[in-house]
């Protein structure tokens, strides 16, 4: 008998006398089971926008299981008051080709809000086997546009009314926005202005955690949202005018909207700018 045949033999033999070997599990060895298992969330970008405004939504698939995922398939559909505006019709997916334990994968998209109410946007994943998958569901309240007070003045930089200033000045526009007696919260808001080529962006200030930042001819604030019945901000930006025109006239323009650029109110106010006497 060789000497293979008899390891053979031996290793048999052990196996059935309830030994062990090496390459050999026990009888009562638990068996060994994989897992295939994912985890679907989804969030929105904001919480409530105003009707006709557009919000993005991720799905995120993570591998919770302990076997490679292949081939997963991401989706995203507007299920609800919201048709995705990213790709084509409702419906925008992604393809993954290996998800390993443990990492995940995300997919977004821009939905567009039709109607006053709740919007809802469907989240999806599932591997090429069908053995791992999972859904999610995310949802936007929706609102008409809210009832807003807004008013806006040129002052000095000694906070004077003045309505006239010389060229190479620098001067305020001043802005007043206000929750007008509404009951609700206001949705998430944003000051833009609006700057002719004759002035220049120097600064902005603003109450509360509100921040402005411009260049150049235009500035913007940070989001903000006012409480009712009828919460007040200031909004300040500083200029510099560099040129007259030829009408000696100058008009600048502050849009309160939505993040995503739907106008809820304009301001706009005109300017002198005169050559200063020698």
């Amino acid at each position: 008998m060789g000497r293979a045949r008899r390891h053979v033999l031996a290793v048999l033999s052990l196996a059935l006398l309830g030994g062990t070997s090496s390459g050999l599990a026990r009888a009562d060895d638990p068996p060994r089971c994989n897992r295939w298992n994912i985890e679907v969330s989804c969030a929105t970008s904001y919480a409530t926008v105003v009707v006709g405004d557009e919000f993005t939504t991720t799905v995120t698939a993570k591998n919770i299981g302990d076997t490679v995922l292949e081939n997963v398939t991401l989706r995203l559909r507007g299920d609800q008051g919201a048709p995705c505006v990213a790709g084509a019709g409702t419906l925008l997916t992604r393809l993954v080709p290996r998800l390993e334990p443990g990492e995940r994968a995300e997919l977004t998209a821009r939905f567009l809000t039709e109607s006053i109410g709740t919007a809802r946007v469907l989240g999806s994943a599932k591997d090429s086997f069908g053995w791992a998958s999972g859904n999610c569901a995310c949802t936007v309240a929706v609102v008409g546009l809210p009832a807003l007070q807004s008013s806006m003045t040129d002052k000095d930089v000694a906070g004077e009314e003045k309505g006239i200033f010389d060229l190479g000045e620098e001067y305020d526009y001043v802005l007043f926005v206000e929750n007008d007696l509404g009951s609700e919260v206001t949705p998430d808001l944003k000051v833009v202005f609006q700057l002719p080529d004759e002035l220049e962006f120097i600064s902005g200030k603003a109450d509360g955690k509100i921040v402005v930042t411009g260049k150049g001819h235009s500035a913007e604030t940070s989001t903000f949202v006012l409480i009712p019945p009828s919460e007040k901000v200031k909004i300040e930006i500083r200029v510099k005018a560099t040129k007259i025109p030829a009408s000696q006239l100058v008009k600048v323009l502050a849009v309160i909207q939505t993040p995503g650029g739907v106008s809820l109110a304009q301001q706009t106010e005109s300017t002198t700018i005169k050559q200063q006497p020698k």
